[in-house]
């Protein structure tokens, strides 16, 4: 085949060939995540805002949380008797504990509102984003209140699992505290089962993210949700924690905020802007390769990859038989439109059902001059782009020397 020319290569440019658009769109997950946030900031903004404004009843309870346990740190001076002018105290062991034990219980009592709350900002949130990173249109206000009816219950029972283990792990470290700091029982027994509470918290974190995009996705009962995110949080610590810290990483900022107020100014904008939508990005593109890799080729008609161009064996052979058939259209002879043995019949401004007849009798004698002319010349090598090229600036040269 001969190597085509620079001008050619400009003017067919690589939109001829079948693989273009296919091979612009993303080939991994990092580049999906980079090429939904680049191109949707708008969409992410706007599911931000519709996501915290369904977050704040349980942000309201985490205030009401905080003030309280400062409120009590400030009433019960736990340095008793240091410095003059401090009331005298009883004995304090164990008592910081005792009120953080307090002010836990009365949290727990009303969490299950916020959690109502937060079930319709991640149903909604989680199903919009889905659709994006499956490359799909999204409507952000009318998708997310459809998420909110396809999947509130399995994100808000999902949510009540996790809320019970978490209840129940941090009244436990709790009260461990509380023997611990009175002396109520075995030291090193009660370090354990605290170590032993957080692991488990940590666990049924990754299962919670697991059980939402599971449930957003697939069509599983209550039990299999349980047991397939158990399974995937396991199976694949190390990457979980990665991707959950990373989706988070502005929470970082929130912390360091306590050492520079400017950490803080810049972790309270970023949550604003995109802070939750990217979380639910990242967790929503990671968990979607985890699916393609562990779970997709075990359920019948699941698609794979989906939103990224992966090439394949059958993809190759489609562009081969795409390219064949290409290059038999183009190289058809197609007669010149200065050739008008056969026109047109141009129908008047009021036509009747013969008028019609006769355009059609046109347009059939049109397409059998067509068909005659490519099979007269079926023999012609067609000029390539160059060659016309070519001939193009022979026919200047000749004006200019014509004129000359």
């Amino acid at each position: 085949m001969a190597k085509k020319g620079f001008i050619a290569k400009i003017i067919e440019g690589p939109e001829r060939s079948e693989t273009y658009a296919r091979s612009t769109l993303p080939t991994n997950r990092w580049e999906l995540g980079w090429d939904v946030f680049k191109t949707n900031k708008g969409k992410l903004f706007g599911l931000n805002l519709l996501t915290l404004l369904f977050c704040l009843p349980l942000v309201a309870l985490f205030v009401m949380r905080y003030v309280l346990k400062t409120v009590d740190i400030a009433i019960f001076p736990f340095t008793q008797n240091m410095g003059i002018g401090y009331p005298a105290y009883p004995a304090t062991s164990g008592l910081q504990a005792q009120l953080a034990l307090n002010v836990n219980v009365e949290f727990f009592k009303f969490v299950i509102i916020g959690v109502a709350f937060l079930a319709v900002a991640i149903s909604g949130g989680f199903y919009v984003m889905r659709n994006m990173v499956w490359a799909e249109g999204v409507m952000v206000v009318s998708d997310f209140f459809k998420g909110v009816k396809q999947n509130y219950f399995v994100v808000f029972f999902s949510l009540l699992f996790y809320t019970v283990i978490m209840a129940a792990s941090v009244l436990s470290l709790n009260m461990s505290s509380v023997l611990i700091a009175t002396g109520g029982g075995i030291k090193w027994l009660l370090v354990v089962a605290q170590v032993l509470t957080y692991v488990i918290m940590a666990i049924a974190t990754m299962m919670v993210f697991y059980m939402i995009t599971l449930g957003i996705t697939y069509k599983l009962s209550f039990g299999a949700l349980i047991r397939n995110s158990f399974i995937l949080s396991i199976a694949l610590v190390p990457t979980n924690v990665f991707f959950i810290a990373f989706s988070a990483v502005w929470l970082l900022l929130l912390l360091l905020g306590k050492v520079m107020p400017l950490f803080l100014i810049i972790g309270i904008f970023i949550v604003f802007i995109w802070g939750v939508s990217l979380f639910m990005l990242v967790w929503t593109d990671y968990s979607n390769w985890v699916f393609d890799t562990y779970v997709n080729d075990k359920v019948p008609g699941a698609k794979k990859n989906r939103g990224i161009y992966k090439p394949s064996a059958n993809d190759t052979a489609e562009d081969e038989n795409a390219v064949i058939e290409r290059s038999k259209l183009t190289s058809r002879p197609i007669k010149p439109i200065t050739d008008t043995e056969v026109e047109i019949y141009e129908l008047p401004t009021s036509f009747s059902r013969a008028d019609l007849q006769k355009l059609e009798e046109t347009k059939e004698a049109m397409r059998r001059d067509s068909d005659k002319y490519a099979e007269e010349h079926k023999n012609d090598v067609a000029p390539t782009i160059d060659e016309l090229m070519g001939d193009d600036e022979t026919e200047d040269k000749k004006s200019d020397d014509e004129k000359e």
